[in-house]
């Protein structure tokens, strides 16, 4: 009977701990780009406008870029990593390295001299690329999720 109480602690600390990429490392790099960004768009970025209400368009798309980012926060942080966080997958990696990428990207267009870069990256690059291979490492994800819970169940 010990034997069967101790495996099954093993078991549910192994669940625990299973999915680090989505339960630490993705929310983990979520929360630093977006303390930037908006130390960035509100700080300074809004102080160059205030000083400058010529540049105000710029702004005014750089809070757009702002609420894009808010949307992939808030899926990442609060659907995404509660949805992934008891399985693993091959994915995981290469979907982390793709968020890392779209941040770089989004946190481009909040740099007030370099934003023309990353409005330049963000419709070329982002958008054809990254979002695509993103939506498609996305879904993948979501069947090996599905398929993981499902043979949980049936075990």
């Amino acid at each position: 009977m010990d034997n069967f109480e101790t495996s099954k602690i093993y078991e549910s600390n192994e669940l625990k701990k299973q999915n680090s990429i989505w339960t630490k490392i993705i929310p983990r790099t979520n929360m630093v780009f977006m303390i930037i960004s908006l130390l960035l768009v509100f700080g300074l970025d809004l102080l160059i406008i205030i000083s400058s209400p010529s540049l105000r368009p710029f702004w005014y798309m750089m809070l757009a870029v702002m609420g894009v980012f808010l949307v992939f926060f808030f899926l990442e942080n609060f659907f995404f990593s509660k949805k992934f966080a008891n399985s693993k997958s091959a994915l995981d990696p290469w979907i982390s390295v793709i968020i890392v990428v779209r941040n770089l990207i989004f946190l481009l267009n909040f740099i007030p001299l370099i934003q023309l870069l990353g409005l330049m990256l963000l419709p070329y690059v982002f958008a054809p690329v990254c979002l695509v291979l993103y939506i498609i490492l996305i879904i993948c994800r979501l069947v090996v999720a599905k398929k993981s819970i499902n043979t949980n169940v049936v075990a």
